[in-house]
């Protein structure tokens, strides 16, 4: 069955936020609400994301909801049409976790599926790395999407938190690495630009010292 362009309005979200900002909750909370009120959605995470060993998102809250791996050569335009006209009908709702693994050319893809056929597309995800710099995907979707949202948290000095800091086991902010390695609690903790940049001092400080007699 080939399903025809659409004319209806479709939006392509960003919804941003660090670490432990509950994103993973509320994009499954959303799920959960469209499902109530029998609306069609697709769930996806890309693979590199490799925690979870099954097809699943789940949130550190414990609740979980299958879903369908994006890998790095995926044609996102071509894979959801193909599921568009598997089902026999468009989906409302596209709901993406971990969106910053996206490749820009990816992004493009779901803005144009947005485009094409009215589909909305809701993206949750990282704004930059530990080292404060843009992921491919967030970056391509700030430029792309009709809306942008942020998702608020609170460090530990009570400002709010904007960076993804990687931590070693003794709680230490690790300054150089490669930009993905994936992990939770354990390697990475988010903060406030102010503790990120006092912490950040110490390290280069304590580096810098001799301990040579």
């Amino acid at each position: 069955m080939n399903i025809e362009k659409s004319q209806r309005r479709g939006k392509l979200y960003f919804r941003y936020g660090t670490m432990g900002s509950a994103k993973t909750a509320l994009l499954l909370t959303t799920a959960y609400n469209f499902e109530e009120r029998k609306m069609d959605y697709v769930c996806m995470k890309p693979v590199i994301d490799d925690r979870e060993k099954d097809s699943v998102i789940r949130s550190r809250i414990g609740i979980e909801r299958r879903c369908c791996w994006i890998y790095p050569n995926t044609n996102m335009y071509q894979m959801l049409v193909e599921m568009f006209e598997s089902e026999g009908r468009l989906m409302e709702w596209v709901l993406i976790d971990e969106s910053q693994f996206l490749t820009a050319e990816q992004v493009d893809q779901l803005a144009q599926v947005v485009d094409d056929y009215g589909v909305n597309v809701m993206c949750y995800g990282l704004r930059t790395d530990f080292q404060t710099h843009l992921f491919e995907g967030s970056r391509r979707l700030f430029e792309l999407a009709d809306t942008i949202d942020e998702i608020k948290s609170t460090c530990t000095c009570g400002r709010k938190t904007i960076v993804n800091a990687r931590i070693d086991r003794n709680g230490d902010v690790i300054l150089d690495g490669e930009q993905v390695e994936i992990g939770g609690d354990d390697k990475y903790m988010a903060m406030c630009r102010r503790c990120y940049h006092n912490r950040r001092c110490e390290r280069e400080q304590t580096g810098a010292l001799n301990f040579e007699d």
